[in-house]
């Protein structure tokens, strides 16, 4: 970490800084080619000028211990990349004339940053050590999160950096027991972070200002961290007892409802029994089972095959989801896939009415109110937007009540859901 004399509230002028800033990373700048020759020369780093095959591939070993690298944080403030929550405010440096937010070394996390050419590739003092990363990813939850403000407004930055996390721990390979234990730990705690992230911020309530949530990338990222996980317990079942594993292959399950590989039974027949007997993997999968797509034939290879297990049982899925069977969090898993399971739901109601003799097809039956109960809404208006998005609409009978209309013909369909999954945290 920077010494006293390079902090900036120890500075007359945040110039000075700035300028103590350049030219000490000038300087280990300078270092760092000495640092990599004898990194290669030591066998701590491979010889990009060397062949080698995949058994002479060296795994590097990390010794930062630094939530962020020196050469890292002397970069990114000297090209202004420093992040708002790795920066102080007016009020909590001594002497800064410009009253604006200045970096803090100590708040400063290792951003996420992808290997490409130009590149050179890290050094062992750019790789934190699996003990730091706990320590980061503590800091990250109880420092950053904990306090800030707002979920939204912290969000990216903590995205961001437990994706660095995850990549010091690939990088590295990690094989002992202690080493395996903490990324196990660290991935357990980012899947959850992101499974929140998708319910709570897929509200367009809880954003505010220019705060923008890509849920598609929240998925994917939540489908890596997962996939290492099941690695990670694969590989080191029978070193380790992993007590939160039946949690994640629940959360798993229920991730695959729309998978394009409906194989997933077959799949878990390799599940160690004590797994699949657990209550969790169960529930998991009988949400799975009843959300399961009835409607069309799927896989990968062609022609499509049928889903064999699917019930398309949405009434099943809604009370099984609201069961205490279910936590918080497989909730906000299978809330993913409300959007599918509304499809499926209307598919079947629509179905039903169309192959019934013409006379039932003006049937009332299907008020608003019904349907807003079988589409598992919050507010008939949610349920009004719904059916719409299928260019379907409604009339009203002589009670004027309103009912789905089904002289009408389907299009596309619409996504939303919040407050029936909130309820599982009362």
């Amino acid at each position: 970490m920077r010494s006293a004399a390079l902090r900036p509230e120890n500075y007359l002028a945040y110039n000075e800084f700035l300028n103590g800033v350049e030219t000490t990373y000038t300087e280990l700048k300078a270092k760092r080619a000495t640092d990599r020759t004898e990194a290669i020369q030591n066998g701590f780093l491979a010889d990009p000028d060397k062949k080698v095959t995949l058994d002479q591939a060296i795994t590097p070993v990390g010794t930062c211990t630094d939530m962020c690298p020196e050469f890292e944080r002397l970069e990114r403030m000297k090209q202004s990349m420093v992040d708002g929550a790795e920066k102080v405010g007016d009020g909590q440096v001594s002497y800064n004339p410009w009253e604006r937010d200045v970096p803090a070394e100590e708040r400063m996390v290792k951003r996420f940053r992808r290997s490409a050419a130009g590149y050179d590739e890290q050094l062992p003092s750019d790789i934190r050590t699996p003990a730091t990363l706990k320590m980061t990813l503590d800091y990250l939850f109880d420092e950053v999160v904990g306090k800030a403000e707002s979920f939204a407004a912290v969000q990216k930055f903590v995205w961001d950096r437990t994706r660095s996390i995850r990549n010091d721990f690939s990088i590295q390979q990690v094989t002992e027991e202690k080493d395996v234990a903490l990324a196990v730990e660290c991935f357990e705690r980012i899947a959850r972070f992101h499974i929140i992230s998708l319910h709570q911020l897929s509200n367009p309530e809880a954003l505010a200002g220019q705060e923008y949530f890509d849920a598609h990338q929240e998925r994917e990222q939540l489908n890596n961290t997962l996939l290492s996980l099941m690695y990670y317990y694969d590989d080191h079942r029978d070193r380790i007892p992993f007590k939160n594993e039946a949690e994640f292959r629940a959360y798993c399950i229920i991730f695959e409802i729309q998978s394009q590989h409906p194989d997933l039974e077959d799949r878990m027949q390799s599940w160690p029994k004590p797994l699949l007997g657990d209550k969790r993997v169960q529930t998991a999968f009988k949400l799975y089972s009843a959300a399961g797509n009835t409607l069309y034939d799927q896989g990968p290879l062609k022609p499509p095959t049928p889903f064999s297990i699917a019930r398309g049982n949405t009434g099943g899925f809604w009370r099984l989801l609201s069961s205490s069977a279910v936590s918080y969090l497989m909730a906000c898993v299978g809330e993913i896939y409300f959007g599918q399971v509304r499809y499926i739901a209307l598919q079947n109601i629509w179905k039903n009415a169309k192959s019934s003799p013409s006379t039932r097809q003006g049937t009332d039956e299907w008020t608003i109110a019904e349907l807003t109960k079988a589409l598992a809404f919050d507010e008939d208006d949610e349920t009004i937007e719904f059916v719409e998005g299928f260019d379907l609409s409604f009339k009203s009978n002589a009670q004027g009540v309103e009912y789905l209309d089904f002289t009408c013909q389907p299009s596309a369909v619409l996504d939303s859901a919040y407050m029936f999954i909130n309820r599982k945290r009362d």
